[in-house]
């Protein structure tokens, strides 16, 4: 009998809880098609010193319990390098402070792909700032174009080097199914992203919102948004290309808020996608394995903390394992790291 052990295909990284500062829409040049930060995040936009208050105030406030654990600090929503640089570097000096106390591990933001440039990262850099993670969305001119970002691709190619030359570490945020996309554009979205090498990656499927230029477009049917089924053959696919690059993927779907689910006109939702995704890869990871594999398949060992993630959400992978003859009863669980997969010559 012969053993294949495997490994998740995920890369290890240590789990460190964010603290995020919304800032809808702050810095923004101009509206895209699909945007509407307050619905997502369920936080309307706020005056800067009222984000400098809770920096200053809200999170010591937070750690006058000793127990509590560092957390990252996040500039989420808007376009952080984009507001009067005054600004950007107060809330970064006033972060850094809680960084030297241990309060704070790491300072991120996000911003657009054509509102940096090194000098400025550089100088954001001294003042505590560890990642950017851009708002790439896609590699195609005519996407992009039709999706009203208003910069090309080669800005958002020469923004990812920019921020790595500036000593940063780079997050790319990826949003497959514009307005314009074409089949195959993402998977040819996710080969550019390999190649310039980010730290991590998100991924949010399009959805339409209420109140969005895409909800007028989608409205007289001249924008079609993924269906939930394209969604799940997309995007296993994706994530186990990044992870096979040792690519971090932070979030696959866009974090439900409350009230948001109310205020999606359509697009690719489901309670539990980011799971539905993560099961999917995992099943593509073992079947490129059983491929490899010239004997019977007798049973597979699979470690406990995945017993959900193998079957898939509410046992939906059940059918599809069974074409393999992978089914529960040759399949047992263990407290070990690795998968087992067992065979025997017929």
């Amino acid at each position: 009998m012969n053993c294949l052990r495997l490994k998740h295909p995920e890369p290890s990284r240590p789990k460190t809880r964010i603290w995020p500062i919304f800032m809808p829409f702050m810095g923004c040049p101009s509206r895209c098609v699909y945007c509407s930060q307050e619905r997502q995040t369920g936080t309307a936009a706020k005056g800067l010193n009222k984000i400098y208050q809770a920096i200053t105030e809200e999170i010591p406030a937070f750690f006058s319990n000793s127990n509590r654990k560092p957390l990252e600090l996040a500039f989420f929503g808007g376009t952080f390098t984009a507001l009067p640089m005054e600004w950007q570097i107060k809330f970064l000096t006033a972060a850094k402070k809680l960084k030297e106390k241990g309060f704070i591990t790491k300072i991120r933001c996000s911003t657009r792909p054509d509102c940096i440039d090194f000098d400025s990262l550089k100088k954001l850099s001294e003042c505590g700032l560890d990642m950017v993670e851009l708002g790439i969305q896609c590699f195609s001119a005519h996407t992009l174009k039709r999706s009203g970002r208003n910069y090309t691709p080669e800005t958002a190619i020469k923004a990812c080097e920019t921020v790595k030359k500036a000593g940063l570490s780079l997050g790319i945020q990826l949003l497959p199914g514009l307005p314009g996309s074409k089949d195959g554009e993402f998977q040819t979205d996710i080969d550019k992203t390999i190649s310039l090498c980010p730290d991590a990656v998100r991924i949010y499927p399009c959805l339409t919102v209420k109140g969005t230029a895409l909800e007028k477009l989608y409205n007289a049917g001249k924008y079609e948004p993924w269906s939930l089924k394209k969604t799940e053959e997309e995007l296993p696919r994706a994530l186990l290309r990044l992870w096979t690059h040792n690519i971090h993927v932070i979030r696959v779907g866009v974090a439900s808020e409350e009230g948001f689910q109310n205020n999606i006109v359509a697009g690719p939702t489901h309670p539990a996608l980011g799971q539905i995704i993560r099961s999917k890869t995992l099943y593509l990871y073992i079947l490129i394995n059983l491929a490899s594999l010239d004997s019977e398949l007798h049973k597979i060992v699979i470690p406990s903390k995945y017993s959900g993630e193998f079957w898939g959400h509410k046992g939906a992978l059940k059918p599809l394992y069974a074409h393999f003859k992978i089914t529960p009863e040759i399949c047992s669980f263990t407290e070990g790291k690795h998968f087992e997969i067992y065979t025997k010559k017929v």
